[in-house]
């Protein structure tokens, strides 16, 4: 068994996706199909359950998990703990309004423990912001709602969440349930026309009724708000489900929910960041484990 094998495999696991975890380890599909097979012959176990949807992982794929997490930790903590150039004295890097509130807190725990002589700052951004944080050099890399299209940039696959549509848990649609013509008529408090949930939620609400214009009550830019106002009643809205709470209640209609990713977005070039970012992707992966468990 080679550390190029337990690498290839955790990053199949983070993502589920044989074609999201070639573009992130810069391997072809092939490549990286052999070595996990060649992994599983090792093993002589099954890894992994091969479907349209996804790499699925088995029982034994989520037990070799929690071990390759832990040597590759242990690998990159020897990296850094010999590695003879400088340490980085500050890493800065910017995220939209949803991480920021409920992912980068316990990242940031994390990484101030692993890198304790690198200072971190993070700078809360729409896209657009985060595309000219990035070209202007002002953040070495971004936590980004959509992959970077720029051929600069490389994009590794983060988390997953789902954008969908929520109301107060003491509303009458939580109790009876809901449906298109009954959200239709209601008032909406939704993210202000800059954000991504806000681009996400228009095209949510175009697809359901063509030259439909919903009854917005208001319009807010912090994740905090948009979720008090909510929880208060005082209408119908889309949040993502990292900013659920117990006084919300999903409103279960597939049709006006969307999954989207989000990803590690950095210049090529930029290799200095590699062991912070290895780092975080690998707390990624425990989140994801930590909702497996919610």
């Amino acid at each position: 068994m080679e550390l190029r094998q337990l690498r290839y495999f955790t990053e199949v696991y983070r993502t589920g996706s044989i074609s999201l975890a070639a573009e992130n380890l810069s391997v072809t599909q092939p490549a990286l199909s052999q070595q996990i097979a060649l992994l599983e012959r090792e093993l002589k176990t099954t890894l992994f359950e091969r479907s349209k949807r996804g790499m699925k992982p088995t029982s034994a794929g989520d037990a070799l998990a929690e071990k390759a997490a832990a040597v590759l930790a242990s690998i990159a903590e020897l990296e850094t703990s010999v590695r003879a150039d400088e340490p980085l004295r500050q890493v800065a890097f910017a995220v939209g309004e949803t991480l920021a509130a409920h992912f980068v807190p316990a990242l940031l725990v994390k990484l101030r423990t692993r890198f304790a002589s690198t200072r971190f700052k993070v700078i809360e951004s729409n896209l657009t912001e985060i595309k000219a944080a990035l070209k202007s050099d002002e953040v070495d890399f971004a936590l980004s709602p959509e992959p970077l299209t720029e051929a600069a940039y490389l994009n590794r696959y983060l988390i997953e969440d789902e954008i969908l549509p929520v109301v107060s848990a003491t509303d009458a649609l939580a109790l009876k349930g809901a449906d298109w013509q009954k959200l239709k008529a209601r008032e909406w408090i939704l993210f202000h026309p800059g954000s991504a949930i806000r681009k996400i939620s228009d095209a949510i609400l175009k697809e359901a009724e063509k030259h439909f214009e919903p009854k917005v009550a208001m319009e807010l830019r912090s994740v905090a708000g948009v979720v008090r106002c909510l929880e208060a009643g005082l209408g119908v809205g889309f949040i993502s489900n990292l900013s659920l709470t117990d006084k919300l209640i999903p409103l279960g209609v597939a049709e006006l929910s969307r999954r989207r990713q989000f990803y590690l977005a950095h210049k090529k070039k930029n290799d200095k960041i590699r062991p912070v970012a290895d780092a975080i992707l690998q707390f990624a992966l425990g989140h994801k484990e930590d909702g497996k468990a919610r």
